[in-house]
């Protein structure tokens, strides 16, 4: 690693001499565009304690009129292993700029860490960048006094803090999670905090003032000694599994730095469905049935769970006229797996037996599945009929009452 950074280094300096020689100017034109970038920081000479990590904010603007593409590189003792980081996670080598006002400028950390047997002393370290073609190269020196001994300093504690009544969130699959923050800040003056998250791997976030949802931001000022309210929001995958997933928020203003632990827990979700034959397989019994009074009419009942966790404790119970019966088979289901996993609905078999003197016509039943997590309900209509029997009755009766009539009238035509 360290044999590769100085051939990086190297060619950088041989670059930025060739550049000398043909470039006067410290502002070159191209295509007619003025060039230009600067790289400062607050402090460039800091004292620090034996074991203390250096971190300084250093800042890269683009002063031109055109794009650019800025190679970084440090120069300075490699055993203190400098190097450039952005929100903490990862190292930079390298950055674009554009000449908008609002993407022409980055902040950048500059980090570095004495070994452990480096003497007290003077450290120089140099900070370049050059653009991408080697026609630009600007550099700002930092000389950082090590001490003997460590340099005492007010606990971070009581300049920054991050606080959260609910730290722990509990949503089903699909959902996000909304954190309510605050963000105190406990010194005597004004500073902007740098607000940054490690997430899970496929996972989404974005803070926004309390009161201000639609303003997604990276960055906050907080006047001194005072509080602000910020939502931070996670935004999970839809296809994420169930678990527990730890997130750490922080907030940085310069070498003050206070993080948060938070914790969203994802939880399945549950979707209970009912259905009929002509619904599930396209054709057999709809919504609309008939039976006839006093007789059993058997009805195919499907239900299954479009969510990604199995709903427990499955009864079925009805709403129902009056003296009426309706029973189910089976009459529970201990649980009811994601229709991912079984892969075809559930069958239940419903008996409807109308009162026996029911008055023929429509009535509505309705049956509903209740789990601990989810419930559905289906309502049918029920055409009552007379039965059959009550039918050939019926014409027995006016057969006998025609064959009545026609004797009768045989009769009185004799005499």
């Amino acid at each position: 690693m360290n044999g590769a950074r100085k051939i990086f280094s190297a060619f950088l300096v041989l670059t930025f001499l060739a550049a000398l020689t043909s470039v006067g100017n410290p502002t070159v034109a191209a295509q007619g565009l003025a060039r230009d970038f600067s790289i400062s920081t607050d402090c460039t000479h800091i004292v620090i304690g034996k074991g203390k990590e250096v971190e300084l904010d250093v800042r890269i603007a683009n002063l031109g009129e055109r794009d650019e593409d800025i190679i970084l590189s440090i120069s300075g003792p490699e055993d203190w292993e400098p190097r450039f980081e952005k929100s903490w996670a990862y190292e930079v080598q390298a950055i674009h700029l554009g000449c908008e006002e609002d993407r022409n400028s980055l902040s950048l950390r500059f980090k570095a860490k004495p070994p452990e047997e480096a003497t007290a002393g003077d450290y120089e370290f140099t900070l370049r960048g050059t653009t991408a073609d080697g026609q630009l190269s600007r550099s700002l020196k930092i000389v950082i006094t090590l001490k003997a001994k460590e340099v005492a300093a007010a606990p971070t504690a009581e300049k920054v803090q991050l606080t959260t009544k609910y730290p722990s969130m509990k949503q089903p699959a699909g959902e996000n999670f909304e954190f309510e923050i605050e963000l105190k800040n406990g010194v005597n003056e004004a500073r902007v905090f740098d607000l940054a998250a490690e997430i899970p791997y496929g996972w989404a976030a974005y803070c926004t003032p309390r009161w201000e949802k639609a303003k997604k931001i990276s960055a906050i000022k907080v006047n001194a000694n005072a509080t602000e309210r910020l939502s931070f929001v996670l935004i999970p995958p839809p296809d994420v599994p169930e678990g527990e997933y730890k997130v750490t928020f922080g907030a940085r203003s310069g070498e003050d730095v206070a993080t948060i632990e938070l914790k969203a827990v994802v939880t399945g979700t549950y979707k209970l469905k009912l259905g009929t034959e002509a619904e599930v397989l396209g054709q057999g019994e709809t919504r609309n049935i008939k039976a006839f009074a006093g007789r059993e009419k058997s009805f195919t009942l499907f239900l299954w769970n479009e969510g990604s966790a199995p709903i427990s404790d499955v009864d079925f119970f009805s709403s129902k006229p009056k003296d009426w019966e309706v029973s189910f088979k089976p009459e529970k289901l201990s649980s009811l797996p994601p229709l991912t996993e079984e892969m075809k609905p559930t069958k239940v078999n419903v008996i409807i037996k109308p009162k026996a003197k029911a008055i023929p016509g429509d009535y509505l039943v309705t049956l509903t599945a209740s789990g601990k997590e989810d419930r559905e309900s289906m309502e049918l209509r029920v055409t009552v009929g007379a039965p059959m029997t009550w039918g050939w009755i019926g014409v027995a009766i006016i057969l006998v009452v025609i064959g009545s009539l026609l004797g009768l009238f045989a009769k009185l035509g004799r005499r």
